[in-house]
């Protein structure tokens, strides 16, 4: 499978007939499958269907997470939704701006929510225009993509916290990074993805990316025990692997095409598809 394809992947929301709208307080946050919308309606949950958009009739904070709570009870009783995480994600008009409600992180796609999150590429440079990359490879306990190798520091941003936050939270628990050291960090941009991994649900993700060099003598080690181990790859080693294996989870196609952009490993000359592959970063 070609990197081209593999990003399509990650794009693959064309049943747009088959979502309706998800308004809070006059904004537009979500897309839900209509059978969900259907559930949701049957269950007298507190929501107004106006126009084919579907409306929260609460305004207030409080009560507006006893709705989504009561949304994810919902969705596991009728497993829909398999596990809980656990973890709170922010329900925001744009990050950064005061939380709508949180959201149990399992639930995100199944409104169709935009989640956010952070990954980091951590690299080594070992002579004139020559690079490694420190991959991971996920634990084989993880609920979601065992045995699948990653970006060097990846995951969600929480409820209440920055993107700075997050990347030292994340950086410290995956790769035992200290603060010092992910202050270096460069902020490269950011992805937007909107992928149909599963029947009924919606992944619109936007992922803000990191680059960081690190001396030889840095070695991440993980601290969280969502991590195997490291190992750091030659560049032309992790192309090979994005293009004609499924070694890596799924988005860091996106994030690693980007990242060999940037420092010109992949370019007009070794990538066929590469005006268009530019035009979906």
């Amino acid at each position: 499978m070609s990197l081209l394809l593999k990003i399509n992947e990650l794009n693959n929301f064309i049943d747009k007939e088959n979502f309706i709208n998800l308004y809070c307080k006059n904004y537009q946050i979500g897309l839900v499958h209509k059978k969900i919308v259907k559930l949701l309606l049957e269950k007298k949950l507190p929501f107004i269907l106006k126009n084919n958009s579907l409306f929260f009739k609460e305004e207030k904070k409080k009560h507006l997470n006893t709705t989504v709570k009561n949304i994810c009870e919902l969705l596991v009783e009728k497993k829909i939704i398999s596990r809980v995480t656990g973890e709170n994600f922010p329900c925001v008009s744009t990050l950064g701006q005061k939380e709508l409600f949180v959201i149990e992180r399992a639930l995100v796609e199944y409104l169709g929510i935009k989640g956010f999150g952070v990954h980091l590429i951590a690299y080594v440079k070992t002579g004139k225009n020559k690079i490694k990359v420190w991959v991971p490879l996920r634990a084989a306990n993880k609920k979601v993509e065992p045995n699948k190798l990653d970006n060097t520091v990846a995951g969600g941003i929480s409820a209440g916290e920055t993107v700075y936050q997050a990347l030292i939270r994340e950086g410290f628990e995956e790769a035992s990074f200290k603060k010092n050291i992910l202050n270096k960090a460069l902020q490269v941009g950011t992805i937007n993805y909107a992928w149909r991994n599963k029947k009924l649900s919606l992944r619109r993700d936007t992922l803000f990316l990191f680059d960081l060099e690190l001396p030889a003598n840095i070695i991440p080690v993980n601290n969280d025990g969502e991590i195997s181990k490291f190992k750091l790859y030659n560049c032309n080693k992790v192309i090979e692997k994005i293009n004609f294996t499924n070694d890596f989870k799924k988005n860091c196609a996106l994030v690693l095409a980007s990242f060999f952009i940037r420092k010109g490993l992949i370019n007009s000359q070794n990538e066929r598809n590469y005006e268009e592959i530019c035009s979906l970063l």
